[in-house]
C-alpha cells in the first residue's frame, strides 16, 4: 500500500483552486522581489516585512498595526546598536547582553500599547536591522523600512488575490 495519494487527487477542482491561490501568492512574491531588487533594497528585509504584516489579525488594520510594530522594531534595533557602541568601551562583552535586556524590556512593555502591541513584529524589525549588518543611520532605516513596507503591501495584495481565487471557486462550484 502506497503512502502517496492517487494521482486523481491532484485533479480535483478544490486542488486546482489551491494551486491557483498558491500561484497567485508566488506571482506577487516574485513581482515584489523584482521591485525591491530593481531599486537596490534587500529582499530579506522585504520578506521580513511580509511576515510581520501576516503575523496576527485577519484584516488590513491588524496587518498595518503589525507593520508599524515592525518599523518601530527597526528603530529600536538602530537604537540598540548605538547603545551597544556607547557601552562597549566601558563594559566590553557585557554591553551586548545588557543592551539586549533593555530592548527586550521595551518590546515586551509595548504589549500594552494597542494596536501596535505585537512583540513578534517588533522582533522581526530588530532581526531585520541586525541581519542587515548596516550602521545605524537614517538611510539604513529608510532602506530597511521601505523594503518592509513593500513586503507588507505585497502580503496584503497576496491575501486579496487568494480571496479572489477562493471567491471565484465558490461561484464556479455553487
Amino acid at each position: 500500500m502506497s503512502a502517496l495519494p492517487a494521482l486523481t487527487a491532484f485533479a480535483t477542482p478544490k486542488s486546482a483552486q489551491f494551486h491557483a491561490a498558491s500561484l497567485s501568492v508566488a506571482a506577487v512574491a516574485g513581482i515584489a522581489t523584482l521591485g525591491v531588487t530593481s531599486v537596490m533594497l534587500p529582499p530579506p528585509a522585504m520578506f521580513l516585512g511580509w511576515a510581520a504584516f501576516n503575523l496576527a489579525g485577519d484584516d488590513l488594520r491588524g496587518g498595518l498595526a503589525n507593520t508599524v510594530s515592525h518599523l518601530l522594531g527597526l528603530a529600536l534595533g538602530a537604537g540598540t546598536a548605538v547603545l551597544i557602541g556607547a557601552m562597549t568601551p566601558m563594559l566590553g562583552l557585557l554591553a551586548t547582553p545588557l543592551a539586549v535586556i533593555c530592548v527586550v524590556i521595551v518590546v515586551l512593555s509595548l504589549r500594552e500599547v494597542a494596536p501596535i502591541n505585537n512583540p513578534l513584529a517588533y522582533f522581526l524589525g530588530l532581526t531585520s536591522f541586525f541581519y542587515s549588518g548596516l550602521a545605524p543611520s537614517a538611510s539604513t532605516l529608510a532602506m530597511l523600512g521601505s523594503a518592509a513596507v513593500i513586503g507588507g503591501a505585497a502580503c496584503a495584495i497576496a491575501a486579496f488575490a487568494q480571496d479572489a481565487v477562493a471567491r471565484a471557486g465558490e461561484v464556479r462550484h455553487a
